[in-house]
């Protein structure tokens, strides 16, 4: 039985990758084929639960393969399955189910209609990944995987302006998770000595036996986890970011925001459960953080005016609840909280769009003037406050800005020195003398060979952040995003001894999408087309081939597991010590920055009205 559940994650795999050499405009072709991947997928998993709960409901581990693995490193996918993976599974694959129905007719004649389908199942494969992961690694591919997901279907409708801004802040908000979980996944490897499995965990929790030892990671990997899972579930400080993600087609927010996606940061906790669950200083946080979030969320979503934004609000606070439910050990109520908010989100933003006809038309015929009037009092002032608060969001997204984004803008803008020329002259000679000092390293002293590694990466940082920044020509921002991951794997290699082959590894993928995308820009110029970043451009109208190609570079080079940088970039993590933490930081910045800074380059390039007046002018908002 523990054999069969690598394989399970192959079917809605499978299904994607058919449906990606299906016609756009068989509709029903491509429906009865993602159909009938989800539905075979829960067949075989249906089977696979009646045998596991025969068999007394055991904790079941299996091993799939390993994708790297050396005398010191490995990376390998296994997968787990307990009470918590099968409630998430149904509830995810009855939803997928349904949601996919409805969105038969709902996309019908809609010019993304496979291009939605294909979203969705790989979503559903990634959110497979999640649920069924039996260790970090198998549970960070599938992370990915959604995080993207989420990108292309807020920005689905990529002819209007404000979908394609707003999925660029929601992408920009879940890379901070992403890499957040990239360090905590560093630190639990530092700390265990390899890579054990969430059945490991859960067994030496049982027997008392503590994970961490060392008194300041105790708290240190349970809190980055914590971030990781608000940022994913929209807690405070960072719920701003899921009314945006609205901008999506209906049925997409149903499966994406009310019910699956917007609930991993619960399943996180219960997965992370063991490395804090005797740790009250954490719980009483935990606690506090739901808590909070569920009372500013509920003051919110009872003065929004538009619908969807109420209930993302409202699925907010019934999260934050979660939370508390987790960290107090409820973890069975938890887990049926989730089944019932999953389920009442996904209907009532199905019939979302019915319940605004009804109303309105309710409205016109029906409509009672309100009776309250302001009350001169302590009260009243403090009702009126609050109502302001709550009108503005209670500023997150102002607060979000200004903590994070603003001031790397302004640093970015700050470095006017950084520019074509003063790389081509001063940067590449510095990179290949790096080069060579890298194999002769005996010629350096002692202290500068302890500093060299901060120094490359610090160098590295302002080039990411240049391109961050940067709104000329496009190649000139891809080239400067290239430079820095260049320079971030020479710091590591200057860090200690190494293993070329993992360097070699971490810039295969690198280089590979480099020149793919510098392949895609000439084609772009040849056509005449413009490649600056000062707008959007909306290539993807005439060039629907150059953008996925473009797509498939970008990726690449933002780590994601199609190229063999996905694995090297866990595999230099591996070389920074645990007391590097100047280190740490710059390669957590830039690693958050070059994401950023290719997403953004496609979004300029592909997304948002055409520039060209003969197409059609979306509306700014879907």
């Amino acid at each position: 039985m523990n054999e069969f559940l690598p394989y399970s994650i192959l079917v809605p795999l499978l299904g994607f990758v058919m449906n990606l050499m299906l016609p756009r405009k068989r509709e029903a072709v491509i429906f009865w084929s993602a159909i009938t991947s989800v539905s075979l997928h829960a067949l075989c998993l249906l089977v696979f639960t009646f045998v596991w709960i025969g068999s007394g409901a055991p904790d079941t581990h299996g091993e799939g393969p390993a994708l790297y693995r050396t005398s010191d490193a490995e990376f390998a996918l296994n997968f787990f399955f307990d009470r918590n993976t099968a409630v998430y599974f149904w509830v995810a694959s009855v939803l997928t189910f349904l949601v996919m129905i409805f969105s038969r007719y709902y996309m019908h004649r809609e010019p993304g209609f496979k291009r939605f389908f294909n979203n969705v199942l790989f979503f559903y494969t990634g959110l497979s990944f999640v649920i069924f992961s039996g260790n970090l690694e198998t549970l960070f591919i599938g992370w990915e995987i959604i995080g993207v997901t989420s990108f292309f279907l807020i920005a689905f409708y990529r002819d209007r302006y404000l979908p394609v801004k707003n999925a660029l802040k929601v992408v920009s908000i879940y890379r901070v998770a992403d890499v957040f979980l990239l360090l905590g996944i560093w630190i639990c490897h530092h700390q265990f000595g390899q890579s054990l499995s969430f059945a490991t965990w859960k067994q030496m929790f049982a027997d008392g036996i503590p994970l961490i030892t060392e008194e300041p990671y105790k708290v240190i990997v349970p809190l980055i986890f914590l971030v990781v899972a608000l940022v994913k579930s929209a807690q405070l400080p960072f719920s701003s970011w899921l009314p945006r993600a609205m901008e999506g087609p209906t049925t997409s927010s149903a499966i994406f925001y009310g019910s699956l996606s917007v609930h991993i940061g619960v399943f996180l906790l219960l997965r992370t459960y063991p490395l804090w669950g005797d740790i009250l200083a954490v719980k009483i946080l935990i606690i506090g953080m739901g808590v909070s979030t569920a009372v500013v969320a509920t003051l919110i979503s009872r003065v929004q005016s538009a619908i969807k934004s109420q209930l993302a609000y409202s699925s907010i606070a019934q999260i934050g609840l979660m939370f508390a439910e987790v960290a107090l050990g409820w973890h069975t109520l938890a887990l049926a909280h989730f089944a019932g908010n999953a389920f009442l989100r996904t209907y009532q933003l199905l019939v979302s769009p019915s319940v605004l006809s009804y109303l309105i038309h309710d409205q016109f015929f029906n409509f009672i003037p309100p009776r309250h009037h302001i009350q001169d009092n302590f009260r009243g002032k403090l009702s009126m406050a609050i109502y302001i608060l709550s009108i503005k969001e209670w500023n997150l997204d102002r607060i979000m800005y200004n903590a994070l984004w603003k001031p790397l803008k302004t640093a970015g803008n700050m470095l006017e020195f950084i520019h074509l020329r003063n790389v081509l002259y001063f940067f590449v000679p510095l990179y290949v003398a790096g080069l060579y000092l890298v194999f002769h390293r005996e010629i350096l002293p002692v202290d500068i060979l302890h500093n060299l590694p901060s120094g490359l990466a610090f160098i590295s940082v302002l080039l990411i952040l240049k391109a961050f920044v940067k709104r000329n020509k496009a190649p000139n921002a891809w080239f400067l995003v290239v430079m820095s991951q260049l320079f971030t794997a020479m710091a590591i290699a200057f860090n200690e001894q190494f293993d070329i082959f993992q360097i070699f590894l971490y810039l295969s993928g690198i280089v590979v999408s480099a020149a793919t995308g510098y392949w895609v820009f000439a084609r772009l110029a040849r056509a005449g087309e413009a490649i600056t970043l000062d707008k959007f451009h909306g290539h993807s109208y005439e060039h629907p081939r150059l953008t996925r190609l473009f797509m498939l570079a970008c990726l690449g080079i933002a780590g994601f597991p199609i190229t063999p940088t996905f694995i090297g970039e866990d595999l230099i993590l591996g070389h920074v010590q645990e007391h590097q933490f100047g280190l740490t930081l710059l390669i957590a910045l830039g690693l958050i920055l070059d994401g950023l800074a290719v997403f953004r380059i496609y979004a300029r390039l592909f997304l948002g009205p055409h520039e060209k007046g003969y197409h059609e002018v979306a509306y700014r908002s879907s």
